[in-house]
């Protein structure tokens, strides 16, 4: 068993639950609508998914000795890019879970400031993270072989990403303001 090609598929598949995660939500917050079952079932699902991935790329990279050394410096800086935010990731997703309970318990004052801002955090360091991503995956699972069809990619991914946490952020910030009558 190939714990790396496992991770690489997990990872994809968390990546469609993510999609679907952010576009619900981004539904529910743009509409006013909000089914606690669907936001909570794709919530949990996406972060069990991250979860198992965090858990088998740890083991890839510790305990197989599996990571990579990168020669060249654009290439580095793309790697200890990919984990920072994995880290900022996992130090974040608590309080994205609890990100309400804490803004309603917040309002008025400066913790609600900084909860909003550490979720555009979360969200930027989710679409990088996963902007980052989705091409390495698909070369660990041997569906990507072509560096200038990676490099295009990469690009596409990353505009994507970073267009969806942008509109995420904006969305979600301005009905939370709406909600709480800010």
């Amino acid at each position: 068993m190939n714990i790396k090609k496992w991770n690489a598929r997990l990872s994809l598949f968390t990546m469609a639950l993510l999609l679907i995660h952010e576009l619900y939500q981004l539904y529910a917050y743009i509409s006013f609508y909000y089914n606690p079952v669907l936001s909570k079932a794709f919530g949990y699902a996406v972060a069990s998914g991250f979860v198992l991935h965090g858990i088998l790329s740890a083991v890839c990279i510790f305990a197989l000795h599996d990571a990579k050394t990168v020669a060249y410096k654009k290439l580095n800086f793309k790697t200890v890019l990919q984990r920072v935010s994995a880290v900022i990731i996992v130090l974040l997703l608590p309080l994205h879970i609890f990100s309400f309970a804490l803004l309603q318990g917040s309002v008025g004052s400066i913790a609600y400031i900084i909860v909003e801002t550490v979720q555009v955090v979360f969200y930027v360091s989710l679409s990088c993270h996963v902007g980052l991503s989705f091409s390495n995956a698909l070369v660990t699972l041997g569906r990507l072989e072509d560096k200038g069809k990676k490099r295009v990619i990469d690009r596409i991914c990353i505009i994507f990403w970073t267009m969806l946490a942008l509109v995420m952020s904006i969305a979600i910030t301005t009905t939370h303001a709406k909600i709480f009558q800010l």
